[in-house]
């Protein structure tokens, strides 16, 4: 039997699972209300009829924010707790780093090193 999207098999039932804007909406459909098939039907339908009603699913346009744990915006170039910045970079497998005062030369340096090991 082919996945079924948004609907999970139980020990007993199948459960349909729909979530939009943050909100889940739920239903369990017992084996024992005219057995596997026809209860699979039956989730079938209500997920079907509850899609309609919401609408489908709707995927993020547009830029996206910065990650909260990049304060640079530069991958591989963050600020430590001195202040300063670092540049990390790998070489053969191995974790380099280095510190600059300015944000500037730490990503030309990363750059170049990335550059270099490529």
């Amino acid at each position: 039997m082919k996945k079924q999207m948004n609907i999970t098999r139980g020990p007993e039932g199948w459960t349909v699972r729909i979530v939009r804007e943050g909100q889940q909406h739920s239903k369990y459909f017992r084996f024992s209300d005219g057995g596997v098939r026809k209860s699979l039907a039956n989730a079938q339908k209500w997920r079907d009829k509850k899609i309609k009603e919401l609408g489908e699913r709707q995927w993020r346009k547009g830029p996206r924010k910065r990650p909260a744990n990049n304060t640079s915006g530069v991958t591989g170039v963050s600020k430590n707790v001195y202040g300063r910045w670092v540049a990390t970079w790998q070489e053969e497998g191995v974790q380099r780093f280095l510190t600059f005062k300015t944000k500037r030369e730490a990503v030309a340096h990363r750059k170049a090193m990335i550059e270099e090991t490529a």
